[in-house]
């Protein structure tokens, strides 16, 4: 038999066949992925220092302090013999004299190295296939005594290295496209779910803004929690605020002159704004179900899409405003007329994507069947102010004159108005009326302004207040009014008006802020400059 080389490995292109009998195949230490044949019949094995594993012929002299086993051919296979002072495991277990078989797993001493043990038929093959590199990784792991955590690196990274190293090229070439198919389709899953990310963050910026609308001007609605609540109140003769609101009039002892003379003038502002989604050019439409009825979303809120088939999302509001002696153009607040660029609506309304647009403003008149259709003209940059044109031939004779100075504190004004919108209208036209809508079912935010106007009941509320403070921005005074009544007219003793009713201070008594009606001369001067 042939002498193997010095480290009693003999390299595969220089066993003859009849030569190799068997191999040992490192799985861990410095000589991890090596290959030791088994050539000869006796064999010493010795384990280094650094863990490598080596072998020589059993007859060489002298022997090795790291000498720690022999190999003995015997029949068809090895045996392996501990020496003395030294440990040997096969497959996890402590022997002395093993007789070996073909795929058994060898541990030399307590730090290893630890390798397996094949019987081969003279030729050792060029790649191993995966299932034999996971079977060495299962064995390792189940026969190594580290711990639990280094030994399942060790054989991930070990099985890792192998399937990596010693597979053929086709099924590296197979596991390397495979990974690239698995990193396409990551990115692919990666980008859907930025999408639907950015779908997901759009609707809820979408749905927050509507909300945002709703809660905003759910006081100008008329919901049938409010219709129940005054027919609650007409049956039990209790005077609501609404009626209170009513006889202010009378109570302040507001000049019947100015009142009368002032009270055709005063216009009810009824209007609904829809949004409109800026990418696709589409308003918001309720989405409908299968039964045509209006879906809401698990918040509670109308479910609105720019692709849903039901009729325009409406955001309805309600205010007042005045006619100018001469001029067919109604006065109004600027939160009134652009009523989505107040508080927080027009930053939820950008964030979301969408912009407003106004669906329909009418003005009704006192003494006027129909309403009036409108259509915003100017908005002032620098007060609450707003300008509205109406058709010259249904205003004739009508408006109200404008005050050449400011009012002076402790000057009596008389704030005209329509506090709390249909409200108070329905609770000025009485319970007679509210009943025959309730028969007819015309109970909506449309058909219940129509029918007043129709019979005649939109009046205005008028009180009576003194003005606390003046400035070139402000006219503060304590007339009584509520939500509902901005864009309303101060008018001094002579019906002149002296401000702009803007905002309610109910912190501060009732207090109310106007805007001067300087500020309404500087408007009606951009839009003679135009």
């Amino acid at each position: 038999m042939r002498k193997p080389d010095a480290n009693g490995i003999r390299p595969p292109q220089d066993v003859k066949g009849g030569d190799v009998r068997a191999f040992l195949e490192s799985l861990t230490g410095p000589s991890r992925g090596n290959v030791i044949w088994l050539v000869d019949n006796a064999l010493t094995v010795s384990v280094s220092e650094n863990r490598a594993l080596s072998l020589r012929l059993k007859d060489d002299n002298p022997p090795h302090d790291n000498d720690v086993a022999a190999l003995q051919w015997a029949g068809d296979g090895y045996s392996i013999t501990a020496f003395s002072g030294n440990k040997i495991w096969v497959n996890g277990r402590l022997v002395s004299s093993e007789r070996l078989g073909h795929g058994d797993m060898i541990e030399f001493g307590e730090k290893g190295p630890m390798t397996r043990y094949r019987i081969c038929n003279h030729l050792f093959p060029t790649h191993h296939t995966v299932e034999d590199i996971l079977s060495d990784a299962y064995a390792y792991a189940r026969s190594s005594r580290r711990p639990f955590a280094k030994r399942m690196s060790g054989a991930l990274r070990d099985s890792g290295w192998r399937l990596a190293s010693q597979t053929t090229i086709l099924f590296r070439i197979t596991i390397v496209a495979a990974l690239f198919l698995i990193a396409g389709l990551v990115f692919l899953l990666y980008q859907n779910d930025q999408k639907l990310a950015e779908s997901i963050d759009e609707e809820s910026r979408k749905i927050e803004a509507v909300a945002v609308m709703l809660a905003q001007t759910r006081e100008d609605a008329l919901t049938p929690e409010d219709l129940n609540a005054l027919r609650n109140a007409f049956e039990n003769q209790i005077i609501s605020t609404e009626q209170r609101l009513g006889t202010l009039e009378q109570r302040a002892g507001a000049p019947t002159r100015v009142i009368t003379a002032s009270t055709r003038s005063v216009a009810f502002i009824q209007g609904a704004y829809g949004l409109r989604h800026i990418e696709s050019g589409k308003l918001l439409r309720h989405v409908l179900g299968p039964n045509g009825e209006k879906l809401q979303t698990p918040f509670g809120q109308p479910w609105i899409e720019p692709d849903g088939t039901g009729e325009p999302a409406e955001f309805q509001f309600t205010g007042t405003g005045f006619l100018l002696e001469g001029i067919p153009l109604i006065v109004t607040n600027r939160h009134v007329a652009l009523p989505w660029t107040s508080a927080d609506r027009e930053k939820a309304l950008k964030a979301a994507g969408l912009e407003a647009e106004m669906l329909n403003l009418l003005a009704y008149l006192p003494g006027e069947a129909e309403p009036i259709e409108a259509t915003l003209v100017r908005y002032s940059e620098t007060a609450d102010l707003a300008l509205l044109s109406v058709d010259a031939n249904r205003v004739q004779g009508l408006g109200l004159p404008l005050s050449d100075a400011a009012p002076r504190a402790g000057e009596e004004v008389y704030l005209m108005g329509y506090p709390t919108g249909l409200k108070a209208l329905i609770a000025q036209a009485g319970p007679g009326f509210l009943q025959t809508l309730e028969k007819e079912g015309t109970l909506n935010f449309w058909s219940i302004a129509s029918r007043l106007s129709f019979e005649g009941k939109i009046q205005p509320l008028a009180s009576r207040g003194i003005v606390a403070r003046t400035s070139p921005g402000s006219v503060v005074y304590d007339a009584e009014t509520t939500t509902g009544g901005s864009g309303g007219p101060a008018l001094n003793r002579r019906g002149e008006v002296v401000a702009i009713n803007a905002a309610i201070l109910p912190e501060f008594g009732g207090s109310n802020i106007g805007v001067p009606v300087s500020g309404l001369v500087a408007l009606l001067g951009e839009v003679e400059g135009q």
